[in-house]
C-alpha cells in the first residue's frame, strides 16, 4: 500500500488525511481494493436541510460506484436532485490492545469519497447494473433467478457515484506494534502494568448456507 503524506497528494484539501497522515493513501488501486472488499458503504447527505446517513450495499465498475434504493427513498430523491454525497466505507480488522487505556485502537482499513450522484435514467442500463451488483453478490446468480420485470426497474433507483475524490488510511499491523509493550508511543511508566497485551484479531466470514424451507 502507497502511504501519501504529503498535500500534493490528495484529489482536494477535504480529502487530505491531517490526523495520522503517514496512514493515509491516494492510491487508486489501493482505494478500489478496500470498496471492493468491504459488505456495506454508508451514503450521507443534506435531506430536507438535515444531515441523513443510510448503510446500503453497493458495487464498483472501475472508478464508479453503484448503490440503489427505492425510487422514492430519501436519500436516492435528494441525490437525484442535486444533493452531494459523502460515501464512507469501512473494513475492521481488529483490536490493537497495549498496556495503557488512552494508546488503545483498532485495525481498519476504510475510504472516505465526495461525489455528485448520477440518477440512471434508462431501464436497459439499470438491468446491467443490476447484473452486475449480482456477480458481486453471488457469481453466475442472475442467470438462475427471474429477471426483473420493467415494473421492478422502475421502481428501483440506482445512483452513480465518482471516486475521483477519495482517499484510504489504513492501520496495518505492522504500524499497531507501535503501541505495544517496546514500541515507541509506550510510556516508561506503563512498564509496572502487565495485563495481556497484543493483537485481537477480527475477521468477517460466512457461515454454511441455510436453504430456504420449501427447498
Amino acid at each position: 500500500m502507497t502511504n501519501a503524506p504529503e498535500t500534493e497528494s490528495a484529489p482536494s484539501p477535504r480529502t487530505r488525511v491531517r490526523l495520522a497522515h503517514e496512514l493515509g493513501t491516494y492510491d487508486k488501486q489501493a482505494i478500489y481494493a478496500i470498496v471492493d472488499e468491504a459488505p456495506i458503504c454508508h451514503v450521507s447527505a443534506i435531506v430536507d436541510e438535515a444531515p441523513y446517513v443510510q448503510a446500503t450495499t453497493h458495487w464498483r465498475i472501475d472508478d464508479k460506484v453503484y448503490v440503489h434504493g427505492a425510487v422514492k427513498n430519501k436519500l436516492v430523491h435528494a441525490i437525484h436532485q442535486g444533493a452531494e454525497a459523502c460515501l464512507s466505507f469501512t473494513l475492521f480488522d481488529g483490536y490493537v490492545l497495549p498496556r495503557s487505556a488512552f494508546n488503545h485502537t483498532i485495525l481498519y482499513r476504510s475510504v472516505i469519497a465526495y461525489s455528485m450522484g448520477r440518477f440512471v435514467e434508462g431501464l436497459d442500463e439499470r438491468e446491467h447494473l443490476l447484473h452486475a451488483y449480482m456477480d458481486r453478490v453471488h457469481p453466475g446468480r442472475w442467470d438462475t433467478i427471474r429477471q426483473p420485470s420493467e415494473t421492478e426497474l422502475k421502481q428501483t433507483g440506482i445512483i452513480e457515484l465518482s471516486l475521483d475524490e477519495a482517499s484510504g488510511k489504513v492501520m496495518p499491523t505492522d504500524v499497531a506494534p507501535y503501541l505495544l509493550p517496546g514500541g515507541p508511543l509506550e510510556a516508561p511508566e506503563d512498564a509496572e502494568v502487565s495485563p495481556w497485551t497484543g493483537i485481537q484479531q477480527v475477521a468477517l466470514r460466512t457461515e454454511t448456507p441455510l436453504p430456504a424451507d420449501q427447498l
